[in-house]
């Protein structure tokens, strides 16, 4: 699979490729290949001296006009002007200085927990939602070995141009590479030290300090390492080295801007020379354009506000020691990490009605929410996967998305959910998103009507997705929908977009505040309006504000008549608090009819099944694509200007869907970033998102294919190692169903 994503994303003259046992030994002579199958090599990769290219990096600075203080510790910051939109800092130094400046990038590595802290208790700051590190300093080894007679003679031979390639050793979780005469070894162990007790760094006089070795904690790494290179057996080592470094707790860099305007991040590198040049100008084009570089969306990778308060110092110290340990082992997908799940600082009251009720629960997205994949009689293990292939909760997903298709069933929904106001909402909604904004109440009094929009850079990309709903007559009140995992970003692109418009809104985060329930499925009407008769006549794409829902007491909410599932279906958005009572009264109505409705839960995996077939589209399925690439063609303004349009762009690609024939037992095997080829091998597109389908025994997928290619109507698709025969597809598979 990581041979597949190259062929997406790496540049042809630096090619990654698969090479069989054979060529491994060609290569490097010293490997035992009697367990290894086949290897992943990158020619063109190397390793180079930090120092001196840190060094070249600095002279090419100062050539183009940049200033350097050494020596300077900065011991404050103070920020001005915030509700400008152009915030303006002043840096206090260890001299005595005030530094002006209209952007700061904290590029303060190990100290750059500290430096984020000293804005981040603004309460201005909070109000803007808050700015989080959870990155903690660890300890990492490295043993240099004494020199080796065999690896003397390989370089004196020219072998390999003198240097044999650098190896990541997935059996010993270590990279090794040819040190003089030795080998220099770097293991990931499983005994990660975390230094808890710097929670903001070092000392400020940590310099050139290491901490004492510890050849014990990766003794287990170096005995795996030479049954892989067994001449490591019969040397000792000269250098052992143990400094710090700082990982956060998905082990991915902080690089972005932040909910501050002017602040930016790049820090938390955990390979900082391999990542630095390319994400100092993915940085560089946010600060300059005001948004990523085209075909490279990172936002779910490097976003700093990919995290938030939930985010703990126990959270990320378990996760950092998780990540750490995996760092050079095999990654599966639905892997589904547990470590951490007990110190996650925001839940919701319906998560324990929900796992009292069967719920399996998936990953923790940027929201710090876990939602449902599919529930069971509490027996299931879906935490720690390590399979490509027999998903444990396959069948069960499969079970209950048959059931909402001839039923009606109910799920917890983790969307974002965002107020826009002011006398300007309405025109700043128009200027920043792509669809008709509705511009008139709904006939029925007090109903609310909803539309799906999409959300555009000012070079016309688009970034997100909202339903927006109009909340009052005059068009000064909106209520927008999106992804839970998205909200801090989405929040934080709408108040920037408001600032650089100079837009008479206010934009409040209700996330956390408001939670969701969802009924779908032909007998979700019966079901509804059997508990409460005045949502008899609520229309398609509208909201309704109910009181004492059901006739309980309290029970008040907002009821959308809608359904991710592309199925009849209702959404109940309502105080997060009222969860349990909410849900009981949806779960445990007391209609005559209960058993002919047959209602039961469903989980994510069956939502994502039932929404595929619909062309209902994730975030995912957007990938940073332009405006006119991204398939969105029906909730396009025909007239209207909005930000980014631009009717003279030449796509690249198109969206597009795919019908795969996996079988039962690989139908969710093929992930996000798969090539799509013709049968004689040329690349035409690639996979976003797949899921199993309901309606025939394969899967189905969205994506793109490339512009300037022709299309065939049979193609295949690979995924770790297997080929599946695929079909490119004129449209969704299914009709969306509940709009009568």
């Amino acid at each position: 699979q990581n041979v597949a994503l190259a062929l997406l994303l790496d540049d042809p003259e630096y090619p990654t490729k698969m090479i069989s046992r054979d060529e491994i030994q060609e290569l490097h002579p010293l490997i035992n290949v009697d367990e290894i199958e086949c290897g992943v090599y990158t020619p063109c990769d190397g390793d180079i001296d930090p120092t001196l290219l840190t060094t070249q990096v600095y002279r090419l600075a100062k050539q183009n006009g940049a200033t350097f203080k050494f020596n300077t510790e900065v011991l404050n910051v103070e920020v001005n002007e915030i509700g400008s939109g152009k915030s303006r800092f002043v840096l206090e130094t260890s001299f005595g200085e005030k530094l002006e400046a209209d952007a700061v990038v904290n590029a303060a590595g190990l100290w750059s927990r500290k430096v984020t802290d000293m804005v981040a208790g603004r309460s201005d700051v909070s109000a803007l939602g808050g700015m989080y590190h959870p990155a903690f300093v660890i300890e990492h080894q490295y043993a240099i070995t004494e020199p080796i007679d065999e690896v003397r003679e390989l370089s004196a031979k020219g072998h390999n141009g003198g240097r044999l390639p650098v190896l990541r050793d997935l059996k010993g979780s270590s990279y090794i590479r040819q040190e003089g005469n030795g080998f220099l070894i770097g293991p990931y162990e499983d005994d990660c030290i975390v230094k808890m007790e710097w929670p903001r760094g070092p000392p400020s006089t940590w310099g050139m300090e290491l901490f004492p070795d510890n050849l014990e904690r990766i003794e287990n790494n170096i005995m795996q390492n030479i049954e892989t290179i067994p001449v490591l057996g019969t040397v000792g080592f000269k250098t052992i080295v143990n400094g710090p470094t700082i990982w956060t707790g998905d082990s991915l860099a902080r690089v972005g801007r932040s909910a501050l305007p002017g602040w930016y991040d790049f820090n938390s590198l955990t390979y900082g020379i391999a990542q630095s040049l390319a994400l100092s100008e993915y940085l560089c084009y946010i600060m300059l354009e005001g948004e990523q570089p085209p075909g490279f969306d990172a936002s779910d990778y490097f976003d700093p506000l990919r995290y938030g308060r939930w985010a703990t110092d126990e959270y990320t110290e378990a996760k950092v020691k998780e990540t750490y340990t995996h760092n050079n082992k095999v990654v599966y997908p639905y892997e589904n990490r547990s470590a951490g799940r007990d110190f996650v600082g925001i839940s919701y009251p319906l998560h324990s009605v929900l796992a009292n009720h069967g719920a399996r629960f998936g990953p923790f997205g940027a929201s710090g929410i876990e939602t449902p994949i599919c529930y069971d009689d509490g027996s299931m293990e879906v935490h720690n996967s390590s399979k490509v292939t027999d998903f444990v909760w396959a069948d069960k997903a499969a079970e209950e998305a048959k059931h909402v298709l001839e039923h009606v069933g109910l799920s917890y929904s983790s969307f974002s959910k965002i107020l826009v106001k002011g006398t300007g909402s309405r025109e700043f909604l128009e200027h920043v998103t792509t669809a008709i904004v509705p511009k008139k109440q709904s006939k029925i009094p007090g109903d609310m009507p909803c539309r799906l929009t999409y959300a555009t850079t000012p070079k016309g990309y688009v970034c997100t997705e909202f339903t927006l709903c109009r909340e009052n007559d005059e068009g000064t009140s909106w209520y927008l929908v999106g992804s839970r995992d998205h909200h801090h970003m989405d929040v934080t692109w709408l108040r920037d977009q408001a600032r650089n418009a100079n837009a008479d809104v206010v934009i409040e985060d209700m996330s956390t505040e408001i939670c969701v329930l969802h009924v779908a499925g032909p007998k979700s009407k019966q079901l509804v309006t059997g508990i409460d008769e005045r949502v008899e006549d609520l229309p398609f794409m509208h909201g309704r504000d109910l009181k004492n829902f059901g006739g309980v007491d309290k029970a008040d909410l907002r009821i959308f008549r809608v359904s991710f599932s592309g199925e009849l279906g209702f959404e109940f958005h309502f105080d997060s608090k009222l969860g349990p009572k909410i849900h009981d009264i949806i779960y445990n109505h007391n209609l005559s009819d209960k058993d002919n409705l047959n209602l039961r839960h469903f989980g994510s995996a069956a939502l994502n099944s039932l929404r595929m077939e619909k062309g209902f589209k994730l975030r995912a399925d957007l990938d940073m694509s332009h405006y006119k690439e991204a398939g969105i063609e029906p909730f396009l303004a025909k007239k209207r200007p909005f930000l980014g349009r631009d009717e003279t762009f030449e796509p690249k690609r198109f969206s597009k869907m795919f019908k795969i024939y996996t079988d039962k037992s690989n139908a969710w095997s093929v992930p996000g970033d798969t090539p799509v080829k013709s049968k004689d091998g040329k690349l035409i597109g690639y996979t976003t998102t797949t899921a199993r389908s309901t309606t025939f025994d394969g899967t189905y997928g969205m994506g793109f294919v490339y512009a300037n290619v022709e299309l065939p109507r049979e193609a295949v698709v690979e995924a770790y190692g297997m080929t599946f025969a695929a079909e490119i597809l004129d449209g969704p598979p299914e009709k969306m169903k509940g709009k009568d």
